[in-house]
């Protein structure tokens, strides 16, 4: 009968933390960060550092740039790699940095928000935390099909940009 007992707790402590560690899975994809419906995102808005916005409401674009946003594997950033691969928000105000803002209409409230940094770097807001205190922010890895796709979403803003 102890024995029984003894059994019946192990089984629900293992189970208790396999729960507990399947829940707190780190997200890694885009739809888990910052979920899009593709045939919603009707409005890109890029703006290059302080400069120039642009708003483009070019199906195609919009298309071509979540296709490759869903290539893209993410790691979460601690407040020190967010503080350092922007400089402390430096970076937001180059004129090489890209922010799009991906909306449902003009006037709409971004359903998600990247920053290009470079044709390497690529930082996405996790949509869950965007209104909150502090946006929690996830930078693509670099296996080679992350990279490719960051470096067609770089080229495909600066393009758009001219």
């Amino acid at each position: 009968m102890k024995n029984k007992k003894i059994f019946t707790m192990v089984m629900i402590l293992l189970l208790l933390i396999t729960q507990v560690t399947g829940c707190s899975q780190e997200k890694s994809s885009v739809n888990q960060i910052a979920p899009l419906d593709k045939n919603k995102i009707l409005v890109m808005s890029i703006s290059r550092g302080n400069s120039v916005t642009k708003e483009f409401a070019d199906k195609k674009q919009i298309e071509t740039l979540l296709d490759n946003l869903n290539g893209i594997k993410f790691s979460k950033m601690s407040i020190n790699e967010e503080e350092e691969v922007l400089d402390k928000g430096k970076k937001l105000n180059l004129d090489t940095t890209y922010v799009i803002q991906l909306m449902e209409n003009k006037q709409g409230i971004a359903k998600a928000e990247i920053a290009v940094i470079s044709e390497k770097e690529l930082i996405l807001a996790d949509s869950e935390t965007m209104r909150s205190t502090r946006t929690v922010s996830y930078m693509n890895q670099s296996d080679d099909s992350s990279l490719n796709a960051v470096k067609e979403i770089c080229s495909l803003v600066k393009k758009a940009m001219e």
